[in-house]
């Protein structure tokens, strides 16, 4: 997993202008900036926390990416029960 690629793409997003703009209009060719794999890229444009999680990513960077991305935090993860 590109920990630091993934650490830095949630970071930017958050806090550099209008980067997040960019990425709702066009997400591959923000995503090319960072050193992902065709999969976190997925995994990213997917909006798709848990496989992040499961493979690696830290959880507060994590959860500030999804939320970045319009995620709610109570929509991040399957619930324990399977609803």
């Amino acid at each position: 997993m590109s920990i630091v690629g993934l650490n830095r793409l949630a970071r930017e997003l958050e806090h550099s202008p209008g980067l997040l703009a960019d990425f709702k209009a066009a997400p591959e060719p923000v995503l090319a900036r960072y050193p992902l794999s065709p999969e976190e890229r997925r995994a990213v444009t997917g909006r798709k926390a848990e496989w992040l999680l499961a493979h690696g990513m830290n959880p507060v960077a994590l959860r500030n990416l999804m939320v970045v991305l319009g995620v709610a935090h109570r929509d991040m993860y399957p619930s324990a029960d399977g609803a």
